[in-house]
């Protein structure tokens, strides 16, 4: 090396590197550029087939919600433009159930940052207060060729890495919901949501999302996930009516192969069970294995441990457990 050349410089280490459920590479998905809400061109970049969507605030690291459907993704995003076309009125839970969700917090985000934002004149200036900009959210999709079956098994285990990568679930997903605002019911129904006032409690729904299981074990072992099922028995209400009452999760696996068929929870588990046993099965043999998580757990809560582990079983099984998603669209 010459006296007067410069060393080789030694690339600087990315210490904000974007998390990889940002990407437009997750999971070796074909992930569309993220494209805002209020885009008058880039809307065209989401694909008019079905697949999966995820959704973010704008220019931020972490996820709004993640969904799948059946219709186009093009028509789905066009939908949720709609939905949220007017900040004096929560929308309806359907047919989008996270677009309240995300109104409430478009809504009060919209507020912070107009407060912090607006700022009385200098004295004798020109100068004037800077409006405030929208809080706006951006969506990025992904076209899938699969079964509906084949796409919610998809969508559970996008949510189930994202957690494990995260530490916590999408803002809007499992019906979590903003601490002070109420959800809208259905069109139906005719409850439309709003903030809470000063003196009501927060909504349950707004409480913290619960960590994610630990990946250990292999599906149906005793220790799958870090729980500590119990023995597999036969599905029967005389076997049921021995399980203790409370909040948990269960799996039913074919009395032969052990294949896992289905994967659930309830906040009353043995009421679930014996629903289970009323089911059809064509003479096919079942058992069952259950974890009790506690007497009352937060609705959000069940459903995020439940998609744990129907995550899991996608990821080493490449699909979803037989029982788990038949006869859905």
């Amino acid at each position: 090396m010459s006296p007067d050349s410069e060393p080789t410089r030694l690339p600087v280490p990315d210490t904000n590197p974007v998390p990889e459920y940002i990407s437009e590479v997750w999971l070796d998905l074909d992930w569309s550029p993220w494209v805002p809400f209020d885009a008058p061109r880039e809307f065209f970049y989401i694909p008019k087939e079905p697949g999966v969507y995820r959704i973010r605030p704008a220019g931020e690291d972490f996820l709004m919600y993640i969904g799948e459907t059946g219709q186009s993704l093009h028509k789905k995003l066009a939908e949720f433009r709609q939905a949220l076309r007017r900040a004096d009125l929560m929308p309806w839970s359907d047919p989008h159930e996270a677009a309240p969700c995300l109104w409430a917090y478009w809504v009060e985000w919209a507020i912070e940052r107009s407060r912090e934002t607006s700022k009385d004149p200098i004295p004798g200036s020109d100068d004037e207060p800077d409006p405030p900009k929208p809080v706006m959210f951006e969506f990025s999709a992904a076209p899938l060729d699969a079964s509906p079956a084949g796409r919610k098994g998809m969508a559970a285990f996008m949510l189930y890495r994202y957690r494990q990568d995260h530490g916590e679930s999408p803002v809007c997903n499992f019906g979590r919901f903003h601490p002070r605002y109420r959800r809208s019911s259905t069109r139906r129904e005719g409850r439309r949501g709003a903030k809470l006032e000063d003196g009501q409690k927060d909504n349950p729904a707004g409480f913290l999302s619960i960590p994610p299981l630990p990946v250990e074990g292999t599906c149906g072992s005793s220790d799958w996930m870090g729980l500590e099922w119990s023995t597999k028995t036969a599905l029967t209400p005389e076997n049921v009516h021995e399980v203790a009452h409370g909040a948990g999760l269960y799996l039913i696996t074919d009395a032969v192969s052990q294949e896992i068929l289905d994967i659930g929870q309830s906040s009353d588990l043995r009421k679930r069970l014996l629903d289970e046993c009323k089911k059809d099965r064509e003479g096919r043999g079942l058992e069952f294995s259950f974890q009790i998580v506690g007497e009352s757990v937060f609705p959000h809560n069940l459903k995020e441990l439940e998609c744990d582990l129907i995550g899991n079983f996608f990821e080493q099984n490449r699909m979803a457990p037989e029982l788990r998603y038949r006869n859905t669209r």
